[in-house]
C-alpha cells in the first residue's frame, strides 16, 4: 500500500482513486505549493516492458505540451526509487460515464452541443500539435462544474506522421474501424467523438457486443439514427453525428475546429427558455472573502530553524526571534547580540538563501526592532512565497463607492489600498504580459456584472472560452463576428446623434426619454436608455489579428459609451504598436520577460521584475504605474453571478 508515502520528499499520496492498465491514480498532496493534486504511477510489475515504460514516459510528455482549459494539466514527472510517476490537476467532478447513467434516454439537448463542442475545441488544440488521443470514450472524460468537460488519459496517444500504431489502440466500443489497421489519424478521433455524442444524444450507444462483434460493427454497420431513439434530436445534430461516425475517414469532418463551429453555430441557433426577470444586482454574498490571513505555517517554523542553524554555524551572536506574514512574503527578525556588527549577518546572505531554499530572500535592515528595550538591532530576512496568498474581488469590490461608475476591482496596492479600474475616466484599458492562472480579466467582468443591470451595460466578449457567454449582458447579435458588430454598432450610434444634432450619447439618451419616443431601429436599449454603455473584452488580441479595426473601435469608441479592454499574453513587443497603444491610457503590466517588453506596454521599465500575482496598473495620462497584487474570482463565484441574472 502506498498511502501516506510521499515522493521525492514533495508529493504525498493520500488515496487512490483508481487503476488501469498503464497504472494507478492517487489523490496526493503537493507539500512544496500547498495544494491537492493527482499523481499516476507506473506499475512495477510492468517495469521490465521497455515498451509500456517509454508509452509511460511519453503520455505525461504530450499531456504536458497541451496546455488547453480541456486538457488535463500535467504539472510534473519524475522517479522515485525507481517508481516512474507524473503529477497532475485533481479535477473534481464526475467522468461521464457516470453522468450519463443518471438519465434513461440521454442528456438534455442543450448540455450535448455544449459539452460536444468543448470537447471538440480541446481535440483541435490537441490535434493543432499533432497529437491523436486514441481513446476517446466517456471514462476518459471528467466533466466540471458549468458541463465543462476535461479530456484525461494520453496512455496510448501517439504523435501523427511518427509511422503505424504498435499499440492496440482504443476501447473498442468506440474504436474507429481504422484503428485496427494501426493506421488512425486525427478523424479517428473525430468518429470517437461521434460515438460519445451518441451515446449522450440517445443514452445509448451505437454498437454492442463482444470485442470482435464490435469491431465488425464499428468496419461495416450503420448505427440506428438518433431520432429513431430520441424524437426531439435537432436534425442538424443527428447529421453531424452520422457524419462523424462514417466509416471512411474522407467522409467524416475533416477537422475538430469544424465539428467545433457547428456545434456552436447549434448552439447560438437553439431556442432558450424564457428567463425569469431579475432587477435587482446580485447579492455581495456571491463573492467570498479572502479570510484572515495565516499567521504561522510549518513551512516558516522550518525557516527560522535552518537561518538560526546558519548563524550558530557561524558563531554570530544573533537569532530568530520571530517572524511576520504578509500576503506575499515572510519577514523573519533577526535579533543581534551588543557587540555583533551587521556586516557579519548580511555576510551570511548566501548561506542564508540557501537554507531557506529561495533564491529572491534578501537581508534589510529593520528601521525598528519588535524588541521593547531601546537601541536594538535587527535586520529581516524577507522571504517571498512561492505563491502569494490569495486575494478576493469580493474583498476589493465591498470597498468600492456605491454609486453606478464603470468600476472593476483589480486588487490592492502595497499600501493595503484598493486599486479600481475606472472607465469612466479612462475609457479604454490595455493589458499586456503572462499572469498565468492571475487573470484580471474575469475579475473585471464580474465586476462590471455585479455593479451593473444589463439595460445599463452590455458586455461583447471574444474568445472561446466565456464563462460568462450566458449573461443577459452578453450582445447575442455580436457572437460570431464581435469587432464587426462592435464598428457597426459605433457607427450607427454616431448616425443617431447626427440626426438629433446631438453631441453625446447621454444627451441622446436623454432626448429619447423626455420626448417619449421609440429607439431608434436596432438600439440595444429602451426609452429609458436606447443607448447603453457597451464594454468590448478582446481576450486575445493576437487571435483577431486587425489591429486597425481595434485602433478604430478604439478611437471612435470612447465618445459613443462604447469602450475596450484588450489583452494580450503574447509578446508585446511584437503585438503592440505605438498607434494602438496611444488610444489606451489605463494600462496592466503582468509579469514580462524582459526589460523591453515592459517598456511596450507601459512606456517604462518594471514588469520584468515582478512576481507571479502583480501587476504594475497605470489608471492613465497623467498617472505613475504602482505595483498591485491581484485579486481573483472562483468559476463557482462565476457560476453563482451568471445563474443569479438568468434567474
Amino acid at each position: 500500500m502506498l498511502d501516506g508515502v510521499t515522493l521525492t520528499g514533495r508529493y504525498r499520496l493520500d488515496e487512490k482513486l483508481g487503476a488501469g492498465a498503464m497504472g494507478e491514480v492517487w489523490k496526493g498532496f503537493d507539500l512544496r505549493l500547498n495544494r491537492e493534486i493527482a499523481v499516476k504511477i507506473f506499475p512495477h510489475h510492468l517495469a521490465t516492458d521497455p515498451r509500456r515504460v517509454a508509452r509511460f514516459r511519453t503520455e505525461a510528455k504530450l499531456c504536458g505540451q497541451l496546455q488547453h482549459p480541456g486538457i488535463v494539466v500535467v504539472h510534473d514527472a519524475d522517479e522515485d526509487n525507481g517508481r516512474l510517476f507524473f503529477v497532475m490537476e485533481l479535477l473534481e467532478g464526475k467522468d461521464l460515464s457516470k453522468v450519463m447513467i443518471e438519465p434513461s434516454n440521454g442528456l438534455p439537448i442543450e448540455r450535448v452541443i455544449t459539452i460536444g463542442a468543448h470537447l471538440a475545441e480541446a481535440l483541435s488544440a490537441a490535434h493543432a500539435k499533432k497529437v491523436i488521443h486514441r481513446d476517446i470514450k466517456p471514462a476518459n472524460i471528467m466533466l466540471l462544474p458549468g458541463d465543462r468537460p476535461k479530456i484525461c488519459d494520453f496512455g496510448i496517444a501517439r504523435v501523427a506522421d511518427t509511422g503505424r500504431a504498435t499499440v492496440q489502440a482504443g476501447t473498442p466500443a468506440y474504436a474507429a474501424p481504422e484503428q485496427t489497421d494501426g493506421a488512425p489519424d486525427e478523424r479517428s478521433d473525430l468518429y470517437s467523438l461521434g460515438c460519445v455524442l451518441y451515446e449522450m444524444a440517445t443514452g445509448d450507444r451505437p454498437f454492442h457486443g463482444n470485442i470482435w462483434q464490435l469491431l465488425l460493427q464499428h468496419a461495416e454497420k450503420t448505427p440506428n439514427p438518433p431520432h429513431r431513439i430520441r424524437h426531439d434530436i435537432p436534425s442538424e445534430l443527428e447529421e453531424l453525428i452520422l457524419q462523424l461516425l462514417a466509416k471512411k475517414p474522407e467522409e467524416r469532418p475533416q477537422s475538430a475546429a469544424e465539428v467545433t463551429d457547428r456545434l456552436r453555430a447549434m448552439r447560438l441557433s437553439a431556442p432558450k427558455p424564457a428567463a425569469k426577470k431579475v432587477d435587482r444586482l446580485p447579492p455581495e454574498h456571491l463573492l467570498r472573502s479572502s479570510g484572515p490571513g495565516r499567521r504561522q505555517t510549518n513551512a516558516d517554523d522550518a525557516m527560522a530553524k535552518a537561518i538560526n542553524q546558519v548563524l550558530d554555524k557561524a558563531r554570530i551572536d544573533a537569532k530568530v526571534t520571530g517572524y511576520t506574514r504578509t500576503p506575499q512574503l515572510t519577514r523573519f527578525e533577526i535579533r543581534l547580540g551588543p557587540t555583533t556588527p551587521e556586516a557579519a549577518v548580511f555576510a551570511l546572505a548566501t548561506e542564508v538563501r540557501t537554507a531557506v531554499h529561495n533564491s529572491e530572500s534578501r537581508l534589510v535592515l529593520m528601521k525598528r526592532s519588535t524588541s521593547p528595550l531601546p537601541d536594538v538591532v535587527a535586520i529581516g530576512v524577507e522571504v517571498p512565497h512561492r505563491a502569494p496568498d490569495p486575494l478576493s474581488l469580493g474583498d476589493i469590490l465591498r470597498e468600492a463607492p456605491n454609486d453606478d461608475s464603470l468600476l472593476a476591482g483589480l486588487g490592492r496596492a502595497r499600501d493595503e489600498t484598493p486599486a479600481f479600474l475606472k472607465l469612466d475616466e479612462s475609457p479604454h484599458f490595455l493589458i499586456g504580459g503572462s499572469g498565468g492562472s492571475f487573470d484580471p480579466v474575469p475579475s473585471i467582468v464580474a465586476s462590471l456584472a455585479m455593479r451593473h443591470h444589463p439595460k445599463h451595460l452590455r458586455l461583447v466578449i471574444t474568445g472561446r472560452e466565456n464563462p460568462f457567454a450566458d449573461l443577459p449582458h452578453s450582445v447575442d447579435q455580436a457572437k460570431g463576428d464581435p469587432l464587426t458588430w462592435a464598428l457597426a454598432e459605433v457607427e450607427g450610434r454616431y448616425a443617431d446623434l447626427a440626426a438629433r444634432s446631438c453631441r453625446t450619447t447621454e444627451q441622446f439618451n436623454r432626448e429619447v426619454r423626455e420626448a417619449r419616443k421609440p429607439p431608434p431601429i436596432g438600439a440595444l436599449g429602451d426609452t429609458e436608455l436606447a443607448h447603453p454603455d457597451v464594454v468590448v473584452v478582446i481576450d486575445e488580441l493576437t487571435d483577431l489579428g486587425d489591429d486597425e479595426a481595434i485602433t478604430e473601435l478604439a478611437r471612435e469608441g470612447r465618445a459613443v459609451g462604447v469602450h475596450v479592454i484588450a489583452r494580450t499574453s503574447a509578446d508585446p513587443e511584437r503585438v503592440l504598436s505605438g498607434r494602438l497603444k496611444g488610444y489606451f491610457p489605463a494600462r496592466l503590466a503582468l509579469p514580462v520577460a524582459t526589460a523591453q517588453g515592459s517598456l511596450s506596454i507601459l512606456d517604462r521599465k518594471g514588469a520584468e521584475s515582478l512576481r507571479l500575482g502583480n501587476g504594475l496598473f497605470l489608471a492613465g495620462w497623467h498617472g505613475v504605474p504602482h505595483e498591485v497584487r491581484l485579486a481573483t474570482i472562483s468559476d463557482e463565484e462565476i457560476a453563482a453571478i451568471v445563474s443569479h441574472w438568468r434567474g
